[in-house]
């Protein structure tokens, strides 16, 4: 692409240089090997200020096939066309993009160093419909989306957090934030199978949300819990949000406060915003939440927010999951035995939940479970959720069913899971659901 030489604007053009950079440098080698050199042109404007080759061709991180709103794609092709040196071929593409997609801005500043490029004139962004921090956040989403077409494919690797998924979650969102993107799941028999990715917006100042108000976005294990159409929305939140459930208990048990996290669309005279540019909400393209939304179910649907995302083999996940499974199993079938000390011993001494710490727990369970003849504990429809951020923790949810002599219930329940300095797992939080 051709920039106009301007002290003004040098840090825009620098930037846009550090897209291919950027890539190359944070993500795994693709087949293809792409480099882009930034040279100073003649104080005149003639000559070119940024140059790209390529060896290779973009490898995608999943199939065409799948499910993928076509934008973001027809823009890769765009450049591509472009690094091969079709100005006109990439015209012709950048202009029927434009013609789909009205109001996909970073389109639109492409084009336009698309016809510098053909006319032999530098590209200026001096323009007072284009000021300098537009082009900037421009830059950004456009760095974002390239550095994802760097990335190796990745097909046969799964997230961390995602242990197991339970027979009622029929889907799984994960959302990166510092790749700005949004993957999504689909459950076969408990293992997460991936059906596409989305570019996606965070909070304006980051991860990590703390207060109310400080408009960053938590990290952490949420699950959707309503669905709220657009007509009874403002129009920046597109034609559907689906409200997350943060703060949860482990937000709450570390002060963390604010609400309304949100996966939502954009306003109706955009396509998309900036990678940093909610109030902390995950806000997708309108096009692709409509793609995203008929799999998304109340109470059900895990949404596992990151600030980077760690990928592992599929093998090494099973073997991951059968420990924290064997783990399960031992809490619940010493729960069976009658042995309260064998049974409490899977609870940490920092054990917090249902408004009891560990020497409360410890009595209130060693009391109803005094003089029981028999205990019998199922538990079905389990799911297992590392935390992305919290090391060796994960997030367990189940239906129980209880039954003994004196008592019988059914119960939703979700704990915390920590792996403790003695090598055991032990549970740090339980909460009815």
């Amino acid at each position: 692409m051709t920039l106009r030489h301007s002290k003004a604007y040098l840090p825009a053009v620098i930037a846009l240089g550090a897209i291919l950079v950027t890539a190359t440098a944070h993500a795994p080698s693709a087949s293809g090997v792409s480099n882009l050199n930034i040279a100073s042109s003649s104080p005149g404007g003639s000559g070119p200020a940024i140059s790209v080759t390529s060896t290779g061709t973009i490898t995608p991180v999943i199939p065409i096939s799948t499910p993928h709103a076509q934008p973001e794609l027809r823009l890769i092709s765009v450049i591509e066309t472009f690094r091969r040196g079709e100005i006109d071929s990439a015209l012709q593409k950048a202009e029927g993009l434009i013609a789909d997609n009205p109001n996909f801005k970073l389109a639109h500043l492409v084009h336009g160093d698309l016809l510098a490029s053909r006319a032999g004139v530098p590209m200026s962004f001096q323009s007072t419909e284009m000021p300098t921090e537009s082009v900037n956040l421009l830059i950004a989403e456009a760095k974002q989306r390239w550095k994802h077409y760097r990335t190796a494919q990745r097909l046969d690797r799964i997230p961390e957090s995602l242990v197991q998924l339970s027979p009622s979650q029929k889907n799984a969102l994960v959302v990166d934030l510092a790749e700005s993107r949004l993957f999504v799941f689909e459950n076969k028999d408990g293992r997460p199978s991936l059906l596409g990715d989305f570019y996606v917006s965070g909070g304006k100042n980051g991860a990590h949300k703390q207060r109310q108000g400080d408009r960053k976005t938590p990290v952490g294990v949420y699950f959707v819990v309503d669905r709220l159409p657009g007509e009874e929305l403002p129009d920046k939140y597109g034609p559907v949000a689906f409200p997350v459930d943060y703060p949860n208990e482990w937000d709450v048990r570390h002060g963390r406060t604010g609400g309304g996290i949100w996966l939502h669309g954009v306003s109706s005279n955009t396509y998309s915003r900036p990678p940093l540019d909610s109030d902390g909400c995950v806000a997708l393209s309108n096009a692709e939440l409509e793609l995203v939304a008929p799999l998304l179910e109340e109470g059900s649907t895990p949404v596992l927010i990151g600030n980077g995302v760690s990928w592992m083999p599929v093998d090494k996940m099973a073997q991951r999951r059968a420990i924290i499974a064997g783990s399960i199993e031992q809490w619940r079938m010493d729960w069976e035995s009658g042995e309260v000390d064998l049974y409490l011993g899977h609870y940490s001494d920092e054990f917090r939940g249902r408004g009891m710490d560990k020497k409360r727990w410890d009595a209130y369970k060693t009391n109803v479970n005094r003089n029981k003849r028999f205990i019998e504990v199922e538990l079905d429809d389990l799911s297992v959720f590392a935390h992305p951020h919290e090391s060796d923790m994960m997030i367990v949810s189940f239906r129980q069913q209880y039954e003994s002599d004196r008592f019988s219930s059914n119960a939703s329940k979700r704990q915390y899971w920590r792996l403790e300095q003695d090598g055991r797992w032990r549970i740090i939080s339980e909460e009815n659901i």
